[in-house]
């Protein structure tokens, strides 16, 4: 059995979160025999997509999927979907039809891709679109703007009340200097700050609302704990980044404001590497005096706010990425942390305010750079991938049992140009368990797929 899954598991029998589906000494031996006989349910073939008729992904027998909202395809009221397909969340459901906000990851300062009028900052080609599917036709009813003007959106969150938290990945301040790895430079274009979090309608007109009180920092994904409102924060910063709590002044009201903390475990200041499966540390939040002092001054190095938490006593994490929330806390991803550099997964119980590591990766062969996270089917956790190992990038299940397995594995190669590196992002599953949908960042568009998961997860 790889060391991933006995460490999991043995950690997720202390909690008492083995899965119902396979129990104790049953499951250790349905492992075993694996290892000696892998099992055809979970072997992945190439699979034609119901709208294109193109194999764009590899896929479990009995399984199938298909696309929709790819970039070029006109929006609803104007323009055309944006590329860099991110992050992404169902926000409303009647019937049949579903609604889902998708993150466009855009960098560019050529001009938003909605109406002028309604972007935030009109040079700014990223933002969201909305995504309206009918189930029963399976198939696109609209795609329209809503949220645009922005840069780098690439994670957020559903609320508890079913609007869309869009997350900014760069800072610029007032002073129009856009930092990228090749340094800092003046962009005269841009004519407002970056690296805001903004909250978005599941309909009506597009807007732009940003949350100040969220902070201005690298922002990743967003979780709720939906019993006090108060939202949880990753930061996607290489070396260090911080892990933060947004508690509104008013619960369900993110406009009116609210305080900015980064967590702190007690005696662990650097939560990068050297730890151990299954350390616990007790938690505090420490106060973000500035949640808008988005460099350290006199640099533009995107680390005010975290270098504040730092310095009042939190900890540091590495390249946080994923947020959920389930029923035993809120359970977040560190791509590159761990001694191997292939990623780590957290759990936060906000009731007994302990952290936990969960799992670190040790084989990246196995499971590399864990991105965004979702709740998926048969009670398992579902894993984007955007390793950088891998010329085939794979869409992973990791169940409360331990288990690890692959449910896809992107196969595009679309006019002449092979996309199978291209990241998986934005993994959802519909309120039945049926559908999981998920995106493929490059060229741009959202799979959704169905098929016997009881039969793949048991076999």
């Amino acid at each position: 059995m790889p060391q991933l899954r006995r460490d999991f598991l043995r950690h997720a029998l202390r909690l008492g979160l083995a899965s119902t589906l396979v129990g104790g000494l049953g499951m250790l031996g349905a492992c075993r025999q694996a290892a000696r006989r892998p099992n055809t349910k979970h072997r992945l073939q190439p699979t034609a997509d119901a709208s294109t008729g193109l194999s764009l992904l590899e896929l479990p027998e009995g399984f199938r999927y298909f696309t929709f909202g790819w970039a070029g395809e006109t929006l609803l009221d104007g323009g055309t979907i944006p590329a860099s397909a991110d992050g992404m969340g169902i926000v409303a459901t009647a019937g049949n039809v579903l609604t889902l906000i998708r993150n466009h990851e855009i960098v560019s300062s050529s001009g938003a891709f909605g109406a002028a009028e309604s972007a935030y900052d009109p040079s700014c080609g990223g933002g969201c679109v909305r995504l309206r599917v009918d189930m029963a036709s399976e198939s696109l009813i609209s795609a329209e703007a809503g949220l645009s003007g922005t840069l780098v959106n690439c994670a957020g969150g559903v609320s508890p009340w079913g609007t869309w938290l869009s997350c900014e990945e760069i800072v610029v301040s007032d002073d129009q200097v856009r930092p990228s790895k090749q340094g800092a430079g003046r962009d005269a274009s841009l004519q407002r700050p970056h690296g805001l979090v903004f909250e978005v309608d599941s309909s009506g007109p597009a807007r732009a609302r940003p949350i100040p009180d969220m902070g201005m920092f690298r922002h990743e994904a967003v979780a709720f704990d939906t019993r006090t409102g108060q939202a949880y924060l990753t930061e996607d910063r290489d070396d260090e980044c911080g892990f933060y709590r947004f508690t509104p002044r008013q619960p369900g009201q993110l406009q009116a404001g609210g305080t900015l903390e980064m967590l702190a475990a007690q005696g662990a200041p650097d939560l990068r590497r050297g730890l151990r499966v299954g350390q616990r540390w007790r938690v505090a939040w420490v106060p973000i005096a500035q949640p808008l002092l988005g460099h350290t001054p006199g640099t533009h190095d995107q680390g005010g706010v975290v270098g504040q938490g730092l310095a009042a006593g939190g900890s540091r994490f590495i390249r946080l990425e994923g947020c959920l929330e389930r029923a035993d806390g809120i359970w977040f991803t560190s791509t590159s942390g761990g001694d191997a550099g292939g990623g780590q997964v957290w759990r936060l119980d906000v009731r007994e305010s302990t952290l936990e590591l969960m799992y670190e990766v040790r084989d990246r062969n196995e499971l590399d750079y864990p991105d965004n996270i979702a709740e998926g089917p048969g009670a398992g956790m579902i894993i984007c991938g955007d390793s950088l190992l891998r010329k085939q990038q794979e869409l992973s299940w990791l169940g409360r049992d331990g288990r690890l397995l692959t449910v896809a594995r992107n196969n595009t190669y679309f006019q002449g140009v092979d996309y199978r590196s291209a990241e998986w992002a934005g993994s959802c599953v519909s309120a039945d368990g049926r559908w999981l949908f998920a995106n493929i960042y490059s060229p741009g568009f959202t799979v959704a797929i169905t098929g016997p998961w009881d039969d793949f997860l048991t076999a």
